[in-house]
């Protein structure tokens, strides 16, 4: 009797467990199902990031000096490594003719002067003589015509006489900026015509330093983006500047954008042609923030667009749905991207979002950063 109710117990038991498996059964075959995921989160962070770009600085302005008339080079009064101020004389050109054309002209305009005089002075006397009616009146308006006429040929001889000084000005060649004497090109006793330059000016109290800023940062590289410059040459001497100019035209080839920066070198600390490192902080005028994800979690598109998977919190189970974005730019290892779609705080898929599906269940194995 006892053998019958064991084994009738022992019935019992067994299906019991057989019901519960099939019970237990799908819900470990739903979570086996689930793909695994890792998952970050979306943040806010600072606005300010470096943007690490190479550089060569230039002179703000580099000039051949040519003269500004043709002829025999008399002295050359300054000699390459001189610095020189706007206006210096730089050369003169031998001015002898040119005294004595200007010497003709003063004589000439000296002479009508006096003529010019002569023929006012009749013109009075026949004003008054023809006041009290003693002289015809054609005889007094050939006096005022006399004179109008040397007071025009007196006009005519002080042009003549500026035209002649400015040639003789133009003898001497000067400098049209501070700056200092690179090169020299011509000697004394040698002819030269406007075309010839005579010396390179180079204007290096300023210098530019030019940086290639990839298009994804265009917008961010604006007039005023401070800057740190650590010249090669140099490297213990850093310069703290701003951007000075944006070039809008970009390199169709390279994509890459013009920023420019100047900084002054009065004591010529730094020189043209020193290759430079350069580190721009955008957004550091500011005190804005910026949207981030974990840069794994941005997909792209085949029509260009990102999109990222996003866990719902709202739901029991974890399950993903996704989002379409738009990346501002990528940061080392962070898409920086416009606000609207994705909040700060939110979980987004990190790994595992190669073939997820919407409002899919998943399994979150492990949580990133």
């Amino acid at each position: 009797m006892e053998n019958v109710i064991d084994i009738s117990l022992r019935k019992i038991a067994l299906g019991i467990a057989v019901a519960g498996s099939f019970l237990v059964a799908p819900v470990v075959l739903a979570q086996q199902s689930a793909p695994p995921i890792v998952i970050g989160h979306a943040e806010l962070a600072p606005a300010s990031d470096q943007l690490a770009l190479s550089g060569s600085a230039t002179a703000r302005r580099v000039s051949m000096i040519s003269p500004l008339i043709d002829g025999l080079v008399a002295t050359m009064l300054v000699d390459v490594g001189d610095h020189v101020d706007a206006g210096q004389a730089l050369a003169r050109l031998d001015p002898v003719i040119a005294r004595h054309e200007l010497a003709t002209a003063e004589a000439a305009l000296a002479e009508e002067l006096a003529r010019s005089q002569e023929a006012v002075r009749r013109r009075d006397e026949a004003a008054e003589v023809h006041a009290e009616a003693l002289i015809a009146g054609t005889v007094y308006e050939s006096s005022v015509a006399e004179a109008n006429i040397r007071a025009a040929v007196v006009r005519r001889l002080q042009a003549e006489r500026d035209r002649h000084q400015e040639i003789l000005d133009r003898h001497t060649v000067r400098a049209p900026f501070p700056g200092l004497v690179a090169r020299k090109m011509a000697e004394a006793g040698q002819w030269v015509q406007r075309t010839d330059a005579l010396f390179e000016l180079v204007d290096s109290d300023v210098l530019r330093v030019d940086v290639s800023v990839p298009q994804n940062r265009y917008a961010d590289v604006v007039a005023g983006t401070p800057a740190t410059i650590r010249f090669d040459a140099l490297p213990d001497a850093p310069v703290e500047a701003v951007v000075t100019t944006r070039l809008a035209i970009g390199d169709p080839a390279a994509r890459t954008f013009l920023a420019r920066i100047e900084i002054d070198n009065p004591e010529t600390m730094f020189a043209p042609g020193m290759s430079a490192r350069v580190v721009l902080r955008p957004g550091a005028q500011d005190a804005a923030s910026v949207l981030q994800v974990p840069r794994d979690a941005v997909m792209r598109m085949p029509d260009g667009g990102h999109r990222l998977w996003r866990v719902r919190d709202d739901v029991p189970e974890p399950t993903v749905q996704p989002v379409e974005i738009e990346v501002m730019r990528f940061t080392g290892g962070v898409a920086v991207i416009a606000p609207g779609t994705v909040a700060a705080g939110d979980r987004i898929v990190v790994r595992g979002n190669e073939s997820l599906k919407p409002d899919q269940t998943v399994r979150i194995v492990e949580s990133g950063s």
